[in-house]
C-alpha cells in the first residue's frame, strides 16, 4: 500500500469494524476493541478494498452485491495491521 494513501486505507478499515462509532476501552494502560461488525459493501468503486485483498489485510465474497461492488471484511492480518496503525489490539470473533 501507498503509504501516502495509508490513512485512506485506516479510515476504510475503522468504518468496515464499527471503529468510526464506537470507542475502544482501556485497560492496564493498553488500547483493546471489540467489533460488533466486520464488513464493509462497497458500490463499483472497490479498488482500495482490492488493495487491501491483495496485500492480506482484508478477504471478500466472490459473487459481486446488489450495488455492483463486493463485500468485504477484515482479516486476522488487517485486524492486526489496523491496530499496529492505531496503537491498540482489536478482537476478533473468532479469537
Amino acid at each position: 500500500m501507498n503509504k501516502g494513501n495509508k490513512n485512506k486505507y485506516i479510515e476504510l478499515a475503522k468504518h468496515c469494524i464499527g471503529l468510526d462509532r464506537k470507542k475502544p476501552y482501556k485497560r492496564h494502560g493498553k488500547y483493546f476493541y471489540t467489533p460488533y461488525r466486520n464488513f464493509f459493501a462497497t458500490g463499483s468503486n472497490y479498488e482500495d478494498w482490492e488493495t487491501m485483498k491483495d496485500a492480506g489485510y482484508a478477504d471478500r465474497d466472490k459473487e459481486k452485491n446488489q450495488h455492483g461492488g463486493y463485500t468485504y471484511w477484515l482479516t486476522r492480518a488487517g485486524l492486526d495491521w489496523l491496530g499496529e496503525q492505531l496503537g491498540m489490539h482489536i478482537h476478533d470473533e473468532a479469537d
